[in-house]
């Protein structure tokens, strides 16, 4: 703003103040810079707040129009906290008829514990006290408590054995302009975002001719660029101030400087700037729109429910400046899914926005880096608790990293996975044309230090991490994985939305069931003649073991005319390869609700009846145990171990696989087969078996090409009656 000497201050109120401006961790600097501007020279910088001594017109000017400042407290005394009658002591010490009336409402606000304040609220309730008796002795009346809008808020700081009082006298933190109601989609407080456009260069009299947002969420980054671009006072709407009930306060001085505010706004038809927002959250936009209606920027910021990538931005060639706070991604999975918006984003930026630059707010360093510019500086900042980065990105030739579109923001470690993944899916490509096969694995941690396995859904990749060793350094194992991701799409050709990675434990058993997402995200795919609904998304499995491709023709070839048992059934693909092959019957038994569900899905996709093909849910070994029925082909995969509350016991399949293949066997017509087989690499059969049936161990048969390189990933025998 600009100094006005018409605001002529009384003698009081010229009297120097020592103040506390505190802010957001990172933004000191703009904040000191604001005073500066404002002509409030006297500053000394702090962690997340900046001193300042100054007089009542230059506080009433840093509550007007700080936009950084969280709050604005005025210290009265500190004093040392051993003991809760020091607190007292302390308290009452001041003169507070100097600041209040007896009949003043007042609210306490306590930070910090010691070993003689042990909990806030205690410390609270002692300083009320001491204010309250100081009243009472006084004027035999004492002040109420009150929330929410007091006259006076007091703040008590503990820290170790010192106490620090102070008057608030912003009342309630200053993001709060008054556009934005409470309660709304926001998670990007005001004053961080008109912190983050100023240190990106952002003011009245910029270089930059317009802002644009493509994920605006609820428009705060535009709003408060608008608020600078107008001249508007970030505190002129704000009605509740700290200062209005404090004994000294000058209302006529207030006054005057809110009128100055208001004749130095700019009017928004002289304005030579413009401001752009998208965001695919109908949600969202309408908060946005809500937002820009509330501060009065209608026909100022204009905003559309649209992806930034579809959306035909109005660019005019001038230079841009793009505010974006991109979704971080609160799980691993999460997170890699986001490598290809953050690439595209990058990517968007370069082809509209050149000499322009991007601040981008962001917690993952690794997603920064798929940006394929070299940014110029970032600012550790806090966000929602969240520690975050603010990036600057110029967007000229001097800053956009070399090498293809595709290669930006591989390391040499990404590149080497590259390799391998071409080199893999050049071996296995004869055999996948010839077998006509759409779902393959083409990479199981054959780089060791790339721990994890890719399988191929059509043009989807679902990677699942190996978890590492101890020994291996949490970051170091994250970044490889980035990496791995990132080298998928270029290798590959497969878009980068359609990259899925979840974490897991190697053969983990028991969790293989285990759901990790509400929604659905589900495709069909084919095998030998079969359809198949698996889900990339929401389970640690797919509803398809790749690995039992082999097993499953086998099963199908085996099946004509026979009745088929599919034991541990998960999502019954062997049934429906039975059915396939021209089975008489198919039974399914499992015990989860989703999976059997699951089942009848798969059975119904390709038309085999309920009335042949039945479906069962229950534990298998009680089945087994009831059971009269016979079978020609029996199909048993169980877990290495379950523990499941359905189960009247525990499944360990190393101790129990003799009683679970002898149940299974007096089902077994006397001419029929049994196919068995885990997953449990350490798994050993029994000897004794084969004394009672003839075992063939079929291991080697029933591996694909690619999974030769993985040869642990399961055992399977055929097991007959001697």
């Amino acid at each position: 703003m600009t100094q006005n000497s018409e605001v002529t201050p009384s003698d009081a109120s010229v009297q120097p103040i020592s103040m506390e401006l505190t802010c957001p961790i990172g933004l000191e600097n703009i904040l000191e810079k604001e005073l500066h501007d404002l002509g409030l020279t006297e500053t000394r910088l702090g962690e997340a707040q900046v001193k300042l001594t100054t007089d009542l017109r230059g506080m009433y000017l840093a509550c007007l129009w700080s936009r950084v400042a969280t709050r604005v407290m005025m210290p009265l005394a500190t004093f040392k906290v051993t003991t809760a009658d020091e607190l007292y002591q302390g308290v009452a010490a001041i003169d507070w008829s100097l600041h209040m009336h007896a009949d003043n409402t007042i609210a306490i606000d306590c930070h910090g514990t010691n070993n003689a304040i042990r909990n806030t609220q205690f410390g609270a309730v002692r300083t009320k006290d001491a204010i309250a008796d100081f009243f009472t002795k006084r004027t035999g009346r004492r002040p109420n408590v009150e929330k929410q809008a007091p006259d006076l808020r007091i703040a008590l700081k503990i820290k170790r054995d010192q106490a620090v009082l102070s008057l608030d006298m912003s009342g309630e933190s200053m993001h709060r302009r008054g556009y934005r109601q409470q309660g709304a989609m926001a998670p990007l407080k005001e004053n961080l975002a008109a912190g983050l456009l100023l240190r990106a260069g952002w003011s009245k009299d910029s270089k930059f001719q317009q802002l644009v947002d493509p994920m605006c969420g609820s428009a705060t980054f535009l709003v408060e660029a608008a608020l600078i671009s107008l001249n508007i006072a970030p505190g002129a709407r704000r009605q509740y101030w700290g200062f209005k009930g404090w004994k000294q306060h000058d209302h006529r001085m207030w006054q005057q400087l809110n009128d100055v505010a208001k004749n130095e706004r700019v009017a928004p038809e002289d304005l030579t700037v413009s401001f752009q927002g998208t965001d695919r959250e109908q949600k969202a936009i309408a908060a946005a729109r809500e937002n820009i209606k509330r501060a009065g920027l209608v026909g100022v910021i204009d905003v559309q429910m649209s992806a930034f990538q579809q959306h035909e931005f109005n660019w005019d060639k001038r230079p841009t400046l793009i505010m974006v706070n991109p979704p971080y991604g609160e799980r691993l999975g999460d997170e890699m899914a986001l490598v290809a918006l953050y690439r595209q984003l990058g990517d968007w930026a370069i082809e509209h926005a050149m000499e322009g630059e991007m601040m981008l707010l962001t917690s993952s360093e690794n997603l920064a880096r798929q940006i394929p510019i070299r940014p110029e500086k970032s600012t550790r900042v806090l966000n929602g608790g969240l520690e975050c980065r603010a990036y600057r990105f110029p967007i000229a030739d001097s800053h956009i990293k070399a090498g293809s579109r595709e290669q930006v923001g591989l390391s040499s470690g990404a590149q080497m996975v590259v390799n391998r993944l071409q080199k893999n899916q050049k071996k296995l490509r004869k055999w996948l044309d010839r077998e006509k096969i759409t779902c393959y694995r083409v990479y199981d941690a054959d780089m060791p230090e790339y721990s994890a396995a890719i399988d191929i859904y059509g043009d989807w990749a679902h990677v699942q991490e190996y978890q590492a060793p101890k020994s291996v350094d949490e970051n170091k194992a994250q970044q490889r994985l980035f990496e791995l991701v990132s080298a998928i799409p270029m290798a590959l050709n497969i878009p980068e939305t359609n990259v899925v990675v979840k974490q897991r434990l190697r053969q983990s058993g028991k969790n293989q069931y285990e759901k990790v997402d509400q929604q659905q995200h589900e495709m069909i795919v084919e095998e030998h003649g079969c359809d198949f609904i698996v889900n990339l998304k929401d389970y640690l499995d797919t509803g398809l073991f790749l690995d039992h491709r082999p097993v499953r023709k086998l099963i199908q070839d085996k099946a004509n005319g026979a009745r088929f048992l599919n034991l541990f059934c998960y999502t019954a693909s062997a049934s429906v390869h039975a059915g396939q092959g021209g089975a008489k019957s198919t039974l399914s038994v499992d015990m989860s609700n989703t999976y059997t569900e699951w089942s009848r899905r798969n059975l119904e996709l390709n038309e085999f009846s309920e009335r042949d093909h039945k479906i069962v849910r229950a534990d298998c070994f009680e089945w087994l145990r009831n059971s009269e029925d016979e079978f020609d082909l029996i199909f048993m995969d169980p877990p290495t171990f379950s523990n499941s509350k359905k189960m009247a016991g525990v499944l360990d399949i190393q101790r129990d696989h003799v009683d679970l293949i002898d149940l299974a066997m007096a089902r077994l017509h006397k001419d029929g087969e049994l196919i068995f087989s885990n997953n449990y690499r350490r798994f050993e059969l029994d000897p004794a078996l084969s004394e009672r049936y003839e075992v063939q161990d079929i291991t080697r048969q029933s591996l694909d090409p690619d999974f030769e390189r993985n040869q642990k990933i399961h055992q399977c025998w055929i097991l007959r009656h001697k």
